[in-house]
């Protein structure tokens, strides 16, 4: 059977048992592809009638831990490992993959903005769709793994994107929570219109996203992290057997700790073209007032740098990789750390 959606297609079996790896390609028309079709590889894993979980990478082009820990499933997994099933999309977004960007280069489309419905809309859109319809549309679990691409580095962190619903709320921070990484980012209701994660609210399907390191690299940290992050999710839904579970030797989940993502958070912003000298690292805790970056102008030495201090008390989670900055550019974020009680209200907050 043909899985369509505008101009995607795949004849991809996903529903028979075993293991199968094939592509979902988009048809594509321009100087450089004439009438080809673009492929992007897809994989099942299947094992029985057990839950079903997406695991995807690529949804930026720049972002590659999810893109090896996709891959690297397929290649440790078999049949008799599963309860369930699995569906593996490593490269969602070829054409950014392809051209290590984080949007497409065939309509400029970023495809974590695109999960809009609409049919023959571009490339990055008919992907969304085709993604949404037949691989969310197919899951009980969705993990979708990023990085920071080459602009930004993240400390690695999950992501609780809250939704009006309190029971879906519920539901994802207990995903973040076994996911067992250094952080997880609490990001409020509608943040992304078009979002990977709204596509799955909407579907009732579970959702959990991730940020891995960045840089436009692969850290091994990152990756060691992610990995177990990953499996623990697998075992936790119930995907994975008892016998897999032992065999993979599955690291325990430390815990987390929660930042606040939203409204209290702190976007340094230059205001001026100039050079910057970070005073902070990544994941540093930093207090209100402390330095944290001075901006110099490009042409003038005698110019006095501009210092940047922190309007809050929180952790340094995202730094911007180059230190070349024009006016509008963020330099890091500082993300306040958020208490259980803090937390708690804010979930309650978000349902009234």
């Amino acid at each position: 059977m043909t899985l369509q959606f505008g101009n995607v297609h795949s004849e991809v079996d996903l529903a028979s048992q075993g293991k199968r790896a094939g592509h979902f390609g988009l048809s594509h028309s321009d100087n450089r592809h004439a009438f080809s079709t673009i492929q992007s590889p897809l994989a099942v894993i299947c094992g029985g009638a057990g839950p079903t979980a997406l695991i995807c990478g690529g949804n930026h082009g720049d972002e590659f831990e999810g893109q090896i820990i996709a891959r690297r499933l397929f290649e440790t997994l078999t049949p008799e490992d599963l309860t369930g099933r699995l569906i593996l999309a490593p490269a969602l977004n070829m054409p950014a993959v392809q051209s290590v960007t984080r949007v497409s280069p065939l309509d400029g489309g970023n495809l974590n903005r695109s999960f809009l419905g609409t049919q023959f809309a571009g490339p990055t859109q008919d992907i969304a769709g085709f993604v949404a319809t037949h691989l969310i549309g197919n899951a009980d679990l969705a993990i979708d793994i990023h990085s920071g691409g080459r602009l930004s580095n993240y400390v690695d962190t999950a992501y609780f994107c809250l939704s009006t619903d309190p029971a879906q709320n519920q539901q994802t921070r207990a995903l973040s929570e076994v996911m067992g990484l250094p952080f997880t980012m609490v990001v409020p209701a509608s943040d992304t219109s078009g979002d990977f994660d709204s596509a799955a609210h909407a579907s009732g399907c579970a959702m959990i996203s991730c940020e891995l390191g960045g840089e436009g690299k692969v850290s091994t940290q990152a990756l060691h992290r992610g990995w177990h992050a990953v499996l623990r999710l697998l075992a936790h839904q119930g995907v994975l057997t008892q016998a897999a579970i032992d065999r993979l030797a599955i690291e325990p989940a430390p815990q987390t700790t929660f930042l606040d993502l939203g409204r209290d958070a702190v976007y340094v912003t230059a205001r001026s073209y100039g050079l910057v000298e970070p005073l902070i690292d990544l994941g540093d805790t930093v207090e209100m007032t402390q330095p944290l970056a001075q901006l110099r102008d490009l042409y003038t030495m005698d110019a006095k740098p501009k210092v940047f201090t922190s309007d809050c008390a929180g952790i340094v989670s995202i730094m911007r990789t180059s230190p070349m900055v024009a006016p509008g550019d963020y330099l890091c974020v500082i993300c306040p750390i958020l208490t259980e009680a803090q937390l708690s209200d804010q979930m309650a907050k978000i349902a009234l």
